[in-house]
């Protein structure tokens, strides 16, 4: 039987302290956690494992020749993402799991459609979870996650009727849902105006959120609110938390959490500068300034409870034409860096929001405890060294030192450096260390 044995300064439950892990490299638990006996270098922080709950992995299985329309949409995804080229754009960004999204062509809403797709998703090298999509006809038919989307887009995965919608979602009580909150009514009231990120306005996200909390109560479901955007929305989940038996959890991007927008064009950390603005579109949109601080403080201090990255890839010309989304997973671990240099998290907060929450939340779906470093738990870690930046790219004369391994090939961060990392990332006790490449 093999052990591998880890020696770093390690965010446990307890506290940050410099341990010895061993791991069973049989069955990927943690063995045994002691104190250190040698000293260990203080520059590497160790992790439970990360785990991102939003990710569009893109692929989907290849539809039969002779149905061209479709082939044509598979070809079209499959060249900015598969499930190999995202799972290794996870481990490069530290993630040990990840959770991809049904919003497919073929939508994954029946057993069969599900079990290929998640078939397909084997060629990840990192873990993956498969949503399950809803849709005007599905029923559920086991402990899975479901994606609701909102949005005025005229496809399979999409409502755009809160009526068809609320008649669906009965047959999901009990169920976790997850929900892409637009109203699509305001939605089509902005339709048409130059910029994007006026096209998509907050109130659509606080009226979704706001019906999608009465709709929970109403039915009884478990629901989880992707990607959130405005103070306002945070404050609505908070007030229906503070006397619902069954919480709502809800999730925040890197990218609402950096950029910010106002009539003068976008801001870095709240400073103005220069980037295409096709870059940063995104559903929902980038957010004022305000809305980007009340986000980052709600995050360190408890109100919104996950880091998910909405990882979707679109090559850049698609960018350029409207494709709303941009890639986070093979930075993910240096922007948890960025939260605890320039945000004043604490790791052990960092390993709340990107780790322990968001394995809780998929824990029906996990065959070991994770998120948390613990005997008997899964030997899953993520390395961040402290002292070294991340930059893609030439960034402020600085040679790129991190290659990207998102088959789109580019990031938002290009040209701005990240406080931290990737070190090592450990999947079960298997070791991937990405800096170098492969």
């Amino acid at each position: 039987m093999g052990k591998s044995t880890f020696s770093y300064k390690a965010v446990l439950p307890e506290g940050v302290s410099p341990v010895q892990i061993v791991v069973d490299s049989d069955s990927g638990l943690i063995e045994s956690v002691i104190p250190a006996s040698t000293p260990v270098d203080e520059s590497l922080l160790l992790f439970p494992g990360f785990f991102d709950i939003h990710v569009h992995a893109r692929e989907f299985p290849k539809p039969p020749l002779n149905d061209a329309e479709t082939l044509k949409k598979w070809d079209t995804v499959c060249s900015k993402e598969v499930f190999s080229s995202a799972g290794r754009a996870a481990i490069n960004g530290g993630a040990i799991g990840f959770a991809a999204m049904p919003n497919d062509p073929i939508p994954p809403d029946n057993i069969d459609a599900y079990q290929k797709k998640a078939l397909l998703s084997s060629q990840s090298e990192c873990p993956t979870i498969i949503f399950a999509s809803i849709t005007e006809r599905s029923e559920p038919w086991d402990e899975l996650p479901y994606k609701v989307y909102l949005d005025i887009a005229q496809n399979r995965s999409t409502f755009s009727d809160w009526g068809v919608l609320e008649d669906s979602l009965r047959r999901y009580k009990g169920r976790r849902v997850f929900f892409h909150a637009e109203d699509p009514g305001i939605l089509r009231e902005y339709v048409g105006l130059p910029d994007y990120w006026k096209r998509r306005p907050p109130e659509a996200e606080i009226m979704a959120v706001d019906k999608i909390l009465n709709l929970t109560a109403k039915i009884g479901l478990v629901s989880h609110i992707c990607h959130v955007s405005t103070a306002r929305t945070v404050q609505l989940i908070n007030e229906f938390n503070a006397t619902a038996s069954t919480k709502v959890s809800c999730e925040v991007t890197p990218h609402h959490l950096f950029f910010s927008v106002d009539e003068k064009g976008y801001m870095a950390e709240g400073q103005r500068v220069y980037i295409k603005d096709y870059l940063l579109n995104s559903n929902p949109p980038i957010r004022s300034e305000d809305d980007r601080q009340f986000m980052v403080e709600a995050l360190r201090t408890g109100t919104i409870h996950v880091l998910a990255s909405d990882h979707a890839p679109h090559l850049l010309e698609e960018k350029i034409q409207g494709a709303a989304g941009m890639p986070h997973l093979d930075t993910l671990g240096p922007f948890a860096g960025w939260l605890i240099k320039n945000c004043k998290f604490s790791p052990a907060r960092i390993a709340q929001v990107v780790s322990e929450a968001p394995t809780q939340i998929m824990a029906p779906n996990l065959p070991i405890r994770q998120g948390i470093i613990k005997e008997g738990c899964s030997g899953s870690f993520t390395v961040l060294d402290m002292s070294k930046e991340t930059n893609i790219g030439t960034t402020n004369g600085k040679p790129g030192n991190r290659k990207l391994f998102t088959r789109c090939g580019w990031s938002p961060f290009e040209k701005i450096s990240l406080p931290a990392y990737v070190r090592l990332t450990v999947i079960n006790g298997a070791s991937f260390d990405y800096s170098k490449g492969i």
